[in-house]
């Protein structure tokens, strides 16, 4: 017996002692956690944005851009995608003036590497920038910091910011960043002359209200009344910038969770407090409108309203497969509404697929600018399939998680690897169990709800499809910053 107590005390020592080294290790990593930015690149960059400066001198000649980003919005909640529930009558009106996009792809499923691509033009498994950005000392944000992950954007990403910057356009951000909340990546050092708004989602911590560097608001602060400031401050941009060309970048922090909205406006909507919130929304959009209208700016401004994924909790996906954090397309698939009376014919309605990151060539190319040549741009030129000219042909556009490409769609077909999926019976498990299932591939043109595999019926085509994703994914592998 007292042989027995000596082997259990000596166990529970060694169980205590390993417990506190292992801790001491975790808490080193979080200690000495630093993200480092490749200076080689970083110089190239800053030769980029000279040569911007240097052609276009004290003359842009660009378009206006104005991009408005909901959070979280799904591809179901806008009239001109099928809502009957929710009111929208701004985006409506600029929906027939514009472009409809029916086949229009978030960069990724979650915020944070979907803001990346859009405003990079590159998949955000490039900038290791592919996860969800959290609030400083969160016990998530100390997750990322103890396996030494991104936690702002590199600073040798280039964004469509700093590219406009140095090409002489004033450049403002109201709305959510989530993109850093240290130097050298908050809004201010990327591009961006102002910024006011939220550093983080709505969700994340307390969070505080920042005007560029500083803190203006402290918790808790009165998010009824964000939709109505970031509308404000957007319109006053456009009215103090309306003799030069400017970047209006609108990034609301709604319709994500917890929703907030106007107190003269709850209760006005046949979509409970949701569509209430995104009625307050496309309020927003007729008021940042009417001020390029009033202004006589509309005519060559380009205006382009999205979201950066599928609805989360509420919101309708359309019809379609999946939500938020799914690959499947009720996930990716997101409204992407797009204006300039100048080239683009009213009442288009475009059914090849686009993606987040073509927005950062797209704009490039209707400015007259140059991409870089340090890098691959994962995004195509959407100018002449706006203007009514042939869209691209055999158009790729790869889905991930994380780090891992989960699949791909070209034409009418869509490829799943295979995938962990909940799977269970709800009545037995309150957490339905994960299974691996798949690979799957589908026809979105008859079966967008991503119902009915047809690899066994096409064999050839998912065999041929599996194989440019696994191509992809050497690529990555090969050269995972996508440098030239």
């Amino acid at each position: 017996m007292k042989r027995f107590l000596t082997i259990c005390k000596w166990f529970g020592v060694t169980v205590v002692a390993l417990t506190a080294l292992f801790a001491l290790i975790l808490a080193a990593r979080v200690a000495l956690y630093t993200q480092k930015d490749d200076r080689e690149r970083v110089a190239m960059k800053d030769e980029y944005l000279q040569r911007i400066a240097d052609l276009t001198g004290d003359a842009p000649s660009g378009p206006n851009v104005v991009v408005i980003l909901f959070d979280d919005l799904g591809y179901g909640d806008l009239a001109a995608y099928g809502s009957k529930a929710i009111r929208t009558p701004s985006i409506d009106r600029l929906s027939a003036e514009g472009a409809v996009l029916l086949n229009a792809y978030a960069a990724s499923p979650y915020c944070s590497a979907s803001r990346a691509g859009l405003l990079t033009g590159r998949y955000a498994v490039r900038s290791g920038l592919d996860h969800v950005l959290q609030a400083p000392w969160t016990w998530q944000d100390i997750l990322l910091r103890i396996g030494w992950r991104n936690r702002r954007l590199p600073l040798e990403e280039i964004t469509l910011a700093e590219v406009l910057r140095a090409a002489g356009y004033a450049t403002g951000i109201f709305g959510k960043w989530h993109l850093g909340d240290s130097s050298p990546s908050m809004p201010t050092e990327r591009g961006f002359d102002t910024f006011y708004g939220l550093l983080h989602s709505n969700d994340q911590g307390e969070p505080n209200v920042w005007q560029d560097t500083d803190v203006v608001e402290e918790p808790p602060i009165d998010q009824t009344t964000l939709t109505r400031r970031y509308t404000e401050r957007a319109v006053r941009f456009i009215e103090e910038h309306r003799d030069q060309p400017f970047f209006l970048y609108v990034p609301h922090t709604f319709p994500h969770i917890p929703l907030h909205v106007a107190d003269d406006r709850r209760g006005r909507s046949a979509g409970g407090l949701y569509g209430d919130v995104v009625e307050e929304l496309d309020w927003s959009v007729g008021e940042i409108v009417a001020a390029l209208r009033r202004l006589e700016l509309a005519e060559d401004t380009l205006v382009v309203v999205s979201s950066d994924n599928g609805p989360w909790f509420q919101g309708s996906s359309g019809g379609v497969r999946g939500r938020k954090f799914d690959v499947f397309e009720g996930g990716m698939r997101v409204p992407f509404v797009v204006s300039r009376p100048e080239t683009i014919p009213a009442g288009a309605r475009i059914d090849t697929p686009v993606v987040g990151v073509d927005l950062f060539p797209t704009v490039l190319e209707m400015a007259g600018l140059p991409l870089p040549r340090d890098r691959i741009i994962d995004g195509i030129s959407l100018a002449s399939t706006l203007s009514g000219g042939e869209p691209p042909g055999d158009r790729v556009v790869y889905f991930h998680v994380l780090n891992e490409a989960r699949g791909l769609r070209q034409g009418r077909f869509k490829y799943h690897d295979a995938q962990h999926v909940f799977y269970g019976n709800p009545m037995d498990w309150r957490w339905g169990p994960m299974r691996r299932r798949g690979p799957w591939m589908f026809d979105l043109e008859s079966d967008p709800a991503e119902s009915y595999d047809l690899s066994g019926s096409h064999p050839d085509v998912a065999r041929r499809m599996r194989g440019m994703l696994d191509d992809w994914r050497e690529s990555l592998e090969a050269n995972p910053g996508g440098w030239r």
